[in-house]
């Protein structure tokens, strides 16, 4: 499984009903690839903050820096 396809799939890796075989085949990918480790991890910790409570603001300056990172990511896949 290559990066591309691991990101395609990120989707249903999370989902907690994800196919055990498809599940496995990420996770040796992502024992070999610290790239996607970190697309994975930060994932999960925006799905956690998500469903956290709501009430923690998040600084401007922060909001800003994250809204910059994501911009970078999104325009760098779709080139």
């Amino acid at each position: 499984m290559n990066c591309n396809e691991v990101l395609d799939q990120l989707a249903d890796y999370l989902d907690e009903d994800a196919r055990a075989e498809l599940c496995h085949a990420i996770e040796e990918h992502l024992a070999q690839c610290a790239d996607c480790q970190i697309e994975v991890d930060t994932l999960k910790k925006t799905i956690v903050l998500y469903q956290s409570d709501r009430t923690t603001a998040v600084p401007l300056n922060v909001s800003a820096r994250l809204r910059a990172v994501m911009m970078n990511a999104y325009e760098e896949r779709t080139d």
